[in-house]
């Protein structure tokens, strides 16, 4: 499992743009979980399809995350200021079984003023380019080692009293996801690290279960799928204990997470 920051690219602190080949985009870059782009596909004009974020401030990341897209070819390029350089070839690639979601991983964060995501192929009538978010995280680390996650979802609903007496209850549908990580058999350094910081953090973060698993049996099973990428609050013990003996130590708490939102993406495939 991966622990990551917040999301800078959904930070709408300076200027974004899209340039498409046909049809009017939706937000983009608008808030903290929200990114939807699709184009109507109507012409072929043979221009590149380009979405694009500029800040007034440097920026740091080591993972982006391309969620549910049709995209047949995707180029990251950033800017300080100079020219665009293409900087896609720095970054290990997992995609999700469906081919429909990707993570880049860069081997040392990348910094940059402006970003700009490409899509080289043109668009052709009746073929839709459409995506569903792009994320931006730094890396807090990784858990590999643990003894069991329980995730429990929880229906939010909303109870209404009447005026008879009654109440009627308003199923809204979403899960709300709570997480208990079994951390029993955590004993590597880097490992305890990340308990350690997780467990004094003061701000939301994002987690992300899969970690590029993404087998047949977890496709379709929220909240083990490939693009399940969750904001969360840690609301566990916030001190650390650990039990040391004379080959390792083991971090004993429990990890206890809330789901503070989810990512609104809509899914390309029909």
């Amino acid at each position: 499992m991966r622990f990551l920051t917040e999301n800078i690219l959904g930070t709408y602190n300076g200027q974004n743009s899209i340039t498409a080949s046909s049809g009017n985009p939706y937000t983009a870059f608008s808030d903290t979980t929200k990114f939807n782009y699709q184009s109507e596909g109507q012409n072929t004009d043979g221009n590149i399809v380009a979405l694009r974020q500029d800040f007034s401030a440097n920026q740091t990341l080591d993972t982006i995350v391309v969620l549910l897209s049709n995209f047949d070819d995707f180029k990251i390029s950033t800017a300080s200021g100079a020219s665009f350089t293409n900087v896609t070839s720095q970054a290990v690639l997992k995609i999700s079984q469906d081919g429909l979601s990707r993570i880049y991983k860069f081997a040392s964060p990348i910094n940059f003023t402006e970003i700009k995501f490409e899509i080289s192929d043109t668009i052709t009538p009746n073929q839709e380019k459409q995506c569903g978010a792009i994320l931006g995280f730094t890396e807090i680390g990784r858990i590999e080692r643990f003894k069991s996650v329980k995730p429990k979802g929880i229906v939010q609903k909303k109870v209404i009293k009447l005026e008879s007496g009654g109440v009627a209850v308003l199923n809204k549908g979403d899960l709300h996801w709570e997480f208990t990580i079994n951390t029993d058999l955590v004993s590597v350094q880097s490992e305890i690290d990340v308990v350690e910081f997780i467990q004094k953090i003061n701000q939301d973060f994002w987690f992300w279960i899969n970690d590029g698993y993404d087998g047949k049996e977890l496709v379709k099973q929220e909240p083990y799928r490939f693009q399940d990428f969750i904001r969360c609050a840690y609301t566990g013990d916030s001190s650390p204990s650990f039990y040391k003996n004379y080959l390792n130590k083991t971090a004993m708490n429990d990890l206890k997470f809330s789901q503070i939102s989810k990512i609104n993406y809509f899914d390309p495939t029909p």
